[in-house]
């Protein structure tokens, strides 16, 4: 059976690595902005007691939601060592985002 090779590039594909890199950065940073923005803007929302606003170009709700979580820890100290056989490897790649600890060259 024959298998099919993706042979579209990424839009990033003209990118060196040190410019992915760099690009990354930039993004991210622009992201973390806008998540603290967010949150600001959220917590004025709740600040408000506000639960259904409607603007010009969006709208706004707040409701409470009740979740459900394991401890786990105190799951293992219930069941001891036979608490492994419930445990699962799970993979997953971390990718983490630091900025370049570079001299930049000054022009005089």
């Amino acid at each position: 059976m024959a298998t099919k090779i993706n042979t579209t590039p990424s839009r990033f594909h003209n990118l060196s690595d040190a410019a992915l890199a760099d690009e990354i950065g930039r993004v991210d940073a622009i992201a973390k902005a806008a998540e603290a923005e967010l949150k600001a803007l959220k917590d004025e929302f709740n600040a408000r007691s506000l639960t259904d606003v409607a603007g010009d170009a969006f709208s706004v709700t707040a409701s409470e939601q009740i979740a459900g979580r394991l401890d786990a820890k105190a799951v293992r100290e219930f069941l001891g060592p036979t608490y492994t056989r419930f445990e699962t490897a799970v993979v997953s790649t971390v990718i983490r985002i630091k900025a370049a600890s570079r001299t930049l060259a000054v022009a005089a």
